[in-house]
């Protein structure tokens, strides 16, 4: 079976990203998003995000923090999410990878076997510590954005025809050029947003025979090993 989590980063980053995401999850792929809680735009966007829309916390800190330090601002940015959005998360990853770092790591999945969410695995190593700590997460990490952008039609396609079993994260970061982020990612984001909405790769997915998924759904099958009760059916 192949399912795939399609996580849009960065939402509260900035209004017309966030406009963006919630595009990209009305008419296109995206099945998940990972909210910035510390922003100015993080209350708005958190309201916005439809109950079809899983959301994970999309942790800022520094990946230079030692293990405390970082399971500190992790709690904090955790407790901030619940007020916001009045539920827990559907799974923890973060700003620029930075629970790549083996203290930030450490952290992670000591808060998410606790609160029993599964943590973003960005390649093989991660995937061997947090599953041995006893943390779920996908089998596969697709997504690079260091590229500008990751992903074009053309690209993205090719990823999605060449899915393989398991459950697979598709990172992207759809959204509109930006009103008051500093970031250098912009008007990229309009090209990753059009390239999840196209035809082509709804096509893509189905030809895979890929089940559309979250986090959450994810996490309910690796535990009981069925499929999840409520899996999101493609249109």
């Amino acid at each position: 079976m192949k399912l795939l989590v399609v996580n849009a980063d960065d939402l509260g980053y900035d209004p017309e990203i966030d406009r963006g995401i919630l595009e990209a999850h009305a008419r296109g792929l995206v099945t998940s998003a990972t909210a910035m809680v510390d922003t100015p735009f993080a209350p708005a966007a958190l309201a916005a995000a439809p109950a079809t829309l899983g959301v994970g916390l999309h942790a800022v800190l520094e990946p230079t923090l030692s293990r405390e330090a970082a399971e500190a601002a992790l709690r904090a940015q955790l407790a901030r999410f619940v007020e916001l959005r009045g539920a827990d998360p559907t799974h923890l990853d973060s700003h620029k990878h930075a629970h790549a770092a083996p203290a930030v790591l450490d952290a992670f999945a000591a808060v998410a076997r606790e609160r029993s969410l599964p943590v973003r695995a960005i390649d093989a190593r991660m995937r061997a510590v947090l599953r041995s700590r006893g943390v779920v997460t996908t089998d596969r990490f697709l997504g690079d954005a260091g590229l500008r952008p990751a992903w074009t039609e053309a690209t993205l396609v090719a990823a999605l025809e060449q899915l393989g079993d398991g459950a697979t994260e598709l990172m992207a970061h759809p959204g509109y050029a930006p009103l008051h982020a500093r970031t250098s990612f912009g008007r990229e984001r309009e090209v990753e947003l059009a390239a999840l909405c196209s035809l082509r790769a709804w096509a893509a997915v189905q030809a895979a025979g890929a089940t559309r998924s979250n986090y959450a759904q994810m996490a309910a099958q690796a535990r009981s090993g069925r499929p999840a009760a409520t899996p999101i059916v493609d249109s």
